[in-house]
């Protein structure tokens, strides 16, 4: 169905310029996080010598809180790779496979499993005992969001290790296997190599990125799917009906948050038009909220709190918070 306002697959435009401005932006700002960590630290050592503990305590708040924003812009970057993963990265398809490997392997996420994994997703979204991302996130709360990225991680890096011993010289495979090798092979020289070579060592750029990351991820990706009732199969819809069902969240946030994340605060919204860019999913929630269900809160750490009462598989819809948007 075609709703009004919403760009068919060859009607939007796919932001090429804006997206590789992006890259570079994020890029930019893990680097100055990983400098200032480094250097954070050896003025600290400097300075204060009067008490290892205190050293101790001032040196990792800094870094942590270095590697936090290193793991907001890591996460922007790996959300460009999704929508590399629906080839709404770059409007070359070469570009948009290259970019989408680039960006998301620097996040140690190889970017042809990623894809398996989530257009898989797609298919049996929030449905019990099919969607991949059931291990992640079917759990306590606190558990979900600590421990949830990592075995997603784990996931995709076993799909990883098949393709390579049981797909690597099937045509549809070969290229995307060998681009993630490359490309993973190059972040881990970077990150282990690189850096320390220039001066910056990895527990002051990789250890506090990734001790604070899976924690960053778990806030953002708990309010995709979890505490919403599973979705019908497709045996289920076939015997009550093709039912309009809500699976994930439409979370309101800050603009610069938005911009960062590239509007996956949409989530339900990309879910129900997945071939769009994420510069049009805003637009797309204006657009068709009257005409489509969707559970909208205002925050996410709102709706984590929210989150403490209810299960992955909740028995009943949320209702939406009252929120005035102004269309754009």
């Amino acid at each position: 169905m075609q709703y009004n306002g919403v760009p068919t697959p060859g009607e939007q435009i796919i932001p090429n310029s804006r997206n590789l401005f992006k890259i570079v932006v994020l890029f930019a700002l893990v680097l100055c996080a990983f400098i200032a960590g480094h250097y954070g630290v050896v003025l600290t050592e400097y300075y204060i010598e009067t008490s290892d503990y205190l050293t101790f305590i001032i040196k990792w708040s800094w870094l942590l809180f270095c590697g936090t924003l290193a793991s907001i812009a890591l996460q922007g970057l790996g959300i460009l790779g999704h929508d590399a993963v629906h080839k709404a990265l770059l409007k070359n398809k070469w570009a948009n496979e290259i970019a989408g490997t680039f960006v998301s392997t620097f996040a140690l996420l190889p970017f042809s499993s990623n894809r398996q994994f989530h257009l898989t997703h797609h298919r049996f979204s929030h449905q019990k005992n099919l969607d991949p991302e059931q291990p992640m996130h079917n759990h306590t709360l606190w558990f979900s969001i600590t421990v949830g990225s990592l075995i997603g991680l784990l996931i995709q890096y076993q799909i990883l290790i098949i393709n390579i011993f049981t797909r690597l010289f099937d045509k549809r495979y070969f290229v995307p296997i060998l681009l993630d090798v490359f490309f993973l092979s190059s972040a881990i020289y970077f990150y282990f190599i690189l850096l320390p070579l220039n001066g910056i060592p990895v527990e002051h750029s990789l250890l506090p990125m990734y001790l604070t990351l899976p924690v960053i991820f778990g806030i953002r990706a708990i309010s995709d799917h979890y505490g919403l009732p599973a979705a019908a199969t497709k045996e289920e819809r076939a015997a009550n009906g093709n039912q309009n069902e809500v699976s994930g969240w439409v979370i309101i946030t800050s603009p610069l948050l938005e911009w960062m994340w590239s509007n996956v605060n949409y989530h339900e919204v990309h879910h129900k038009f997945p071939y769009l860019s994420h510069v049009y999913l805003k637009p797309t929630f204006m657009a068709t909220r009257e005409q489509i269900p969707y559970v909208v809160v205002n925050g996410y750490l709102r709706n984590l709190w929210r989150h403490r009462k209810r299960h992955y598989y909740q028995i009943e819809l949320p209702e939406s918070d009252e929120i005035p948007l102004q269309s754009s």
